[in-house]
């Protein structure tokens, strides 16, 4: 009898929380896709955009966890903003610049989002900073060489 108390005590949970529960991302190609899966400059991240994908948008560098708020209902003054929540809400797929210039906080100067080789994910909700929750979709990026092209710097022979 004791144990199949302490099993429904179990299951049940405390009787008193304070009510946080975090926020769910799904990954759901139907309604938010990154593409392509390796994103290199200067070719754009293209966000192919399902039914209820939500009005707000950011990007996130997974190595340090710095965010990027792209669009969003009442974005910081003098932040550049994507598009507008409204059209966003609309979009069938949206374009991400790889030139796209942001900040990570109100303090930071503009830099470009993309500035660091890594794993990304764009992350669509009709709240980002909420417990709403909302997709999200992951992707790569690979920056440029020093000599602004993708192939290496060939070798040369001394004569």
């Amino acid at each position: 009898m004791r144990s199949i108390f302490l099993a429904s005590l179990l299951a049940t949970g405390p009787a008193v929380g304070d009510g946080y529960e975090p926020a769910v991302w799904l990954s759901n190609s139907n309604v938010l896709a990154c593409s392509p899966n390796t994103l290199r400059a200067p070719h754009p991240l293209i966000l192919t955009l399902g039914p209820g994908h939500g009005s707000e948008l950011a990007i996130r560098r997974v190595s340090d966890n710095t965010w990027y708020f792209l669009v969003g209902h009442m974005p910081p003054d003098g932040e550049p903003q994507l598009t507008t929540p409204e059209k966003l809400a609309l979009a069938n797929s949206i374009e991400v610049p790889t030139s796209f210039r942001g900040r990570a906080s109100e303090a930071d100067a503009l830099a470009p989002i993309f500035n660091r080789s890594g794993a990304y994910e764009a992350y669509l909700s009709d709240n980002l900073e909420s417990e709403e929750g909302g997709y999200v979709c992951s992707f790569n990026y690979i920056g440029m060489s020093p000599n602004n092209s993708f192939k290496p710097n060939p070798l040369r022979c001394a004569a």
